[in-house]
């Protein structure tokens, strides 16, 4: 569970790095008709490649949106592990950490996605093992 709540968290990011590049190529295009430039000599082309980059940015929108599925379901199974465990400091404040990190990216994932991608640090990846270790 692990290795795939730290590999969905970095498919997250991916996702979110690509969305951002094509929201810039988008702005780079918008910014050369303002200055009455064009990037190709064919008609329409701006416009083809308008509706070609926001379905591409759609794409990957709702790639995200699976991705926001998954999560909620390990964020679950996470939870139920954790309720379960005979109660220590140290696993509170594991707990505490990881079920922050899954928050945060719920809530980048709820929202219009314009703010960063919350990274996956060492000391959340660290906690999961941890709380997987835990016997149940």
């Amino acid at each position: 569970m692990l290795d795939r709540l730290v590999s969905l968290a970095q498919e997250i990011q991916k996702i979110d790095d690509d969305v951002k590049e094509l929201r810039q190529a988008e702005q780079a295009v918008q910014r050369t008709e303002r200055m009455d430039l064009k990037v190709s000599k064919i008609d329409g082309f701006h416009d083809k490649l308008r509706v070609k980059m926001d379905a591409a940015v759609q794409r990957k929108m709702e790639k995200l949106d699976e991705k926001s599925d998954e999560l909620e379901k390990i964020y679950r199974n996470l939870v139920c592990m954790s309720s379960e465990v005979p109660t220590a400091q140290n696993f509170e404040e594991d707990a505490e950490l990881v079920s922050s990190y899954c928050s945060k990216l719920k809530t980048f994932l709820r929202s219009d996605r314009s703010e960063d991608c919350p990274k996956i640090t060492l000391s959340v990846e660290q906690s999961t093992r941890r709380l997987l270790n835990n016997p149940v």
